[in-house]
């Protein structure tokens, strides 16, 4: 019986090509934002006498969002609206100024202060709110909030601009990119940034008021054909998704990306 011939070199060449077997790459992960305007004060004529927030829970609760963005709601919805969110969310309210009192503005029947807010599935690490420098001689004085991600350390910020252009493109610009990239404690230039709401600015290419004016270097805007908008870094774009609602004025409006 002939015996085993050995070839020399072909071991070394099968471990160099087995070296070679490229690893793939970690599966990009989800990342959906859902914004929302539901008109919940009590004073606009658009208020369904706060069926609007049923709405809204029930869909947060459909599209299963990581941020979601809430415009024209009061402190009281909140509860529902991140329970709804996640077990683990948690959310930052951007509290709207009464000119004419100086205080936070309130929303009818005793349901709370009036603003916006930012609500995360993952949690908050850390989070602010103020408001504009910039601002129209209207009562209400507008207001952002901005937070953190506890887990994968992205920034999310909400906001409702001025119904006067000028000054909602000068608010926006107030907002991306410094005040927004102010929550990112490490500075870094790959760490993931949404900016969510209705911005009263309409994508209108060739006005001096055109939401694209508030995009910088680096970003950019996906938007649901009116005034509510979605300006991100770092994040790759997939998709938008809108749905009527029936107890307020605006759509919901999704934007996934890939994270």
């Amino acid at each position: 019986m002939g015996s085993l011939r050995r070839i020399p070199g072909l071991l070394p060449a099968a471990v160099l090509l087995i070296g070679l077997v490229a690893v793939p790459a970690a599966a990009a992960t989800p990342f959906k934002v859902l914004q929302m305007n539901l008109c919940n004060s009590g004073v606009a004529g658009c208020f369904e006498g706060g069926l609007a927030v049923d709405e809204a829970v029930a869909m947060i609760g459909r599209r299963v969002p990581d941020v979601v963005s809430v415009n024209e709601v009061c402190t009281s919805d909140l509860p529902r609206l991140t329970a709804a969110t996640g077990a683990n969310a948690a959310y930052r309210f951007a509290f709207a100024r009464n000119r004419s009192t100086g205080s936070d503005y309130q929303c009818t029947a005793g349901r709370g202060a009036y603003g916006s807010a930012i609500i995360v599935k993952e949690g908050v690490a850390a989070g602010g709110n103020g408001l504009y420098a910039n601002q129209d001689g209207g009562n209400e004085v507008r207001a952002w909030a901005c937070v953190r991600g506890a887990v994968r350390g992205f920034v999310a910020c909400t906001t409702h601009l001025s119904t006067t252009g000028s000054v909602a493109l000068a608010q926006c610009k107030e907002l991306v990119p410094a005040t927004a990239l102010s929550f990112d404690p490490t500075g870094s230039a790959t760490t993931r940034h949404v900016v969510v709401g209705d911005l009263n600015l309409k994508y209108s290419p060739g006005s001096s008021v055109n939401a694209q004016n508030c995009v910088p270097s680096g970003w950019f805007r996906k938007g649901d054909g009116d005034v509510q908008h979605v300006i991100a870094r770092t994040l790759t774009f997939v998709s938008t998704e809108e749905y009527g609602m029936s107890r307020t004025d605006h759509p919901a409006f999704v934007v996934n990306y890939t994270f």
